[in-house]
């Protein structure tokens, strides 16, 4: 299954960067806000004539609000802090969030994200409670808020992004042993989460980390994903 996904992830990589890759850093790398004059009159084939110049001697530019619906399919790996990593080990996730770039909401990118991480359960857990099978399984749905911080930290080659989430998750364990199960062992659950991350966009890639907040399954989580358009308006 995780081979599956892999396959496609790389597979749409492969695609977005040769069909797709231009509009994508347009919109969302760091000189996306920025290009609301000349570059936006070439793009959009917006000319001036002699009377559009006032007494100053400035031009009146046509202001042209564009902007973008994304998907942005992801991978990664979660590792569980405090409690929770006293139950589990480093576990693969993935998942997809649709984005709306648009310069009039810059520098703020909102998002709908769908994520499902896995985690199998720690030897020294499971071999102390005779468990033959242990693992933690998270489905999580919520939005996202992206932050570009282009605009405080500069730089030439990268943009730095803070991002902030809130998911519904919900946990559902598969236990099973050779004996009888004991009792008291975690079980099926609901809860809201909350994770801040930070990462940096490489042309239409994003490599980054998150701290998510879930009461006992807090995990620090590292992903990469890629930006391709659904469509431009």
């Amino acid at each position: 299954m995780f081979k599956k996904i892999l396959f496609l992830f790389f597979t749409v990589i492969t695609f977005s960067s040769l069909t797709e890759s231009v509009f994508s850093q347009d919109i969302l790398s760091k000189d996306y806000f920025r290009k609301n004059s000349l570059s936006l009159k070439e793009k959009f084939n917006i000319n001036e004539d002699d009377t559009s110049k006032s007494i100053s001697g400035r031009s009146k530019v046509k202001k042209v609000n564009i902007g973008g619906l994304f998907i942005s399919p992801y991978l990664g790996f979660g590792i569980p802090m405090g409690s929770f990593g006293d139950q589990s080990n480093a576990g693969f996730l993935y998942g997809f969030k649709a984005e709306l770039a648009y310069n009039k909401l810059y520098p703020f990118v909102f998002g709908f994200i769908y994520e499902n991480q896995s985690f199998p359960g720690n030897p020294e857990f499971t071999t102390e409670n005779s468990l033959t099978d242990f693992t933690t399984d998270m489905n999580n749905i919520g939005g996202s808020l992206d932050i570009l911080l282009n605009k405080y930290i500069r730089s030439n080659f990268t943009s730095a992004i803070l991002s902030l989430e809130v998911k519904y998750a919900k946990v559902t364990r598969t236990v099973s042993s050779n004996v009888e199960i004991p009792e008291g062992l975690p079980g099926d659950v609901s809860l809201i989460t909350y994770a801040a991350g930070l990462g940096v966009t490489l042309y239409i890639f994003d490599i980054g980390a998150r701290y998510t907040f879930a009461k006992d399954m807090k995990n620090l989580s590292f992903q990469m994903r890629i930006h391709f358009p659904l469509f431009k308006f």
